[in-house]
């Protein structure tokens, strides 16, 4: 039994990025603040949108570091290359402070091969 739930736990281990993004969704503090997920996105096929699909469609990418970065309104974006563990990538995004007073809301997106997929990133 104890072995069995060894087997278990190793599998659900390897299946922690077979989602698109980890969590599908974040809300972020007013005050501003950097967070990471994982991705299993392309690095090169980054972006941030708005619910109307305005934003930036591609990102920069700085060869000395090996980040790519996109930024678009109050949200920035980025994947290192170095940080591929061999199933994901870790996505830094950092939200700067909201003067706005009112909830807002972007969607960060990729393509993994040929499907895409974005995660809803709001801020209080």
């Amino acid at each position: 039994m104890k072995r069995i739930l060894t087997v278990l736990a190793a599998v659900v281990c390897l299946c922690g990025c077979e989602k698109f993004f980890t969590p599908d969704s974040i809300t972020m503090s007013s005050s501003g603040e950097t967070i990471t997920v994982e991705t299993i996105i392309f690095p090169e096929t980054l972006d941030i949108l708005n619910y109307d699909g305005e934003g930036v469609h591609s990102p920069e990418y700085d060869e000395e570091n090996e980040v790519f970065t996109v930024t678009y309104e109050w949200l920035t974006a980025s994947i290192a290359k170095d940080s591929f563990n061999g199933e994901c990538w870790e996505m830094t995004l950092t939200a700067e402070k909201n003067t706005t007073g009112k909830r807002r809301t972007l969607y960060v997106g990729g393509m993994h091969g040929n499907l895409a997929s974005s995660m809803k990133v709001t801020q209080k």
